[in-house]
C-alpha cells in the first residue's frame, strides 16, 4: 500500500488553484465546496456534487459511504461505476466492510493509493480475495481517503478507481475536498433517516436521463442535451437499470413508460429523433 509523501505543501496546491488566477480547477473547487454545504435533498449528491468531483479528479469509478466505526458497518453509500459483485464481496452479511483500502486508510489517516505493483504490501490472507477482485474487474489502481468522526459517530470514506495520474497535487486535492464531501454525504444520510426514502427512487437527473433513453438518445447525445459527460450519463444509465431491475436500455424504457416513471411530451419523438436501434439494447453505450 502506498501513501504519497506529505512533503508537497498544501499551500502550494492552494496557490495553484487560487480564485484570483481564474483557473478552471479553482472555479470547480469553490463550486464543489459551496454545493457540498447546501444538500437539501437526496438527489443533490449524484446530480450536482458528483459531476464536479469527476471534473476535479477524473476517474473511471467512484464509491463513497458513511459507516459506523465500532463495529465497522455500512449505513449509506453512493456507487458510481463499481461492479455490484465487487460491492457485495466487500460487505459482509452483517454489514461490515472488508476492504484493505479502508483498513489502511483508518490506520494511516491519510490518502492511500494502490496498484498491482504494491501487491506485496497485502499481508492479511483475506486481502488475497480482494486482490483477485481488483484484478478481475481490471481496476488498474485505486485511491481512498475519508473523514473520521472524532466524537465516535459515523465516518465517511471515498474511493476512486481508474485514476489517470496520481501525484502530490492529486493527493493534496483529495485532502482538500474530502472534508466537504463528508459534510455532503452526512447530509445525504440524514435526509434518508428523516424521510426514509426508498433506495430505488430515481433522482431528478436520473429521470431526465431515462426520459431521453426512452426516446432513443445515445449517451453522447444525452450528454450534449444535459451538459454532462458521456461517462456521467453512462453511470446514470447503469444506476437507473439497477434501480428498475432491468438489464437493457430498451427494457428500462419500456418499464418506465408502462409505470409512468417519466413524462414524455407527445411531440418528443418528433423533436428528438430516435437513435439507431442498435443502441437501444446496449448496456454500456
Amino acid at each position: 500500500m502506498f501513501v504519497s509523501s506529505p512533503s508537497y505543501k498544501l499551500e502550494n496546491t492552494i496557490a495553484m488553484t487560487a480564485p484570483t488566477e481564474k483557473t478552471p480547477i479553482a472555479d470547480a473547487l469553490f463550486s464543489l465546496f459551496a454545493i457540498c454545504h447546501r444538500i437539501d435533498n437526496r438527489d443533490t449528491f449524484a446530480d450536482h456534487v458528483y459531476p464536479i468531483i469527476q471534473e476535479i479528479m477524473p476517474h473511471e469509478r467512484f464509491l463513497c459511504g458513511i459507516a459506523s466505526v465500532t463495529p465497522v458497518a455500512l449505513l449509506d453509500s453512493i456507487n458510481m461505476g463499481f461492479p455490484d459483485d465487487y460491492i457485495k464481496d466487500c460487505i459482509s452479511e452483517d454489514g461490515k466492510i472488508r476492504s484493505p483500502m479502508i483498513r489502511y486508510w483508518l490506520e494511516q489517516d491519510a490518502p492511500v493509493f494502490f496498484t498491482e505493483d504494491f501487491e506485496h504490501a497485502l499481508s492479511n490472507p483475506r486481502d488475497r480475495e480482494w486482490m483477485d477482485m481488483f484484478k478481475r474487474h481490471k481496476m488498474l489502481n485505486m485511491a481512498a481517503h475519508g473523514s473520521k468522526d472524532l466524537h465516535g459517530g459515523a465516518t465517511s470514506y471515498f474511493c476512486f478507481a481508474g485514476i489517470p495520474g496520481w501525484n502530490d497535487q492529486t493527493q493534496q486535492i483529495m485532502r482538500m475536498i474530502v472534508p466537504h464531501l463528508h459534510s455532503a454525504l452526512r447530509s445525504h444520510y440524514q435526509l434518508k433517516q428523516k424521510h426514509q426514502l426508498p433506495d430505488h427512487d430515481l433522482s431528478a437527473r436520473e429521470k431526465q436521463v431515462l426520459e431521453l433513453v426512452c426516446i432513443g438518445k445515445t449517451n453522447h447525445e444525452i450528454g450534449i442535451i444535459l451538459g454532462i459527460s458521456p461517462w456521467t450519463v453512462k453511470i446514470h444509465v447503469r444506476n437507473v437499470m439497477a434501480k428498475l431491475d432491468v438489464f437493457t436500455r430498451g427494457h428500462a424504457a419500456a418499464k418506465a413508460i408502462q409505470n409512468h416513471l417519466v413524462q414524455l411530451p407527445q411531440d418528443a419523438l418528433g423533436r428528438w429523433p430516435i437513435a439507431d436501434s442498435e443502441h437501444n439494447n446496449d448496456v454500456t453505450t
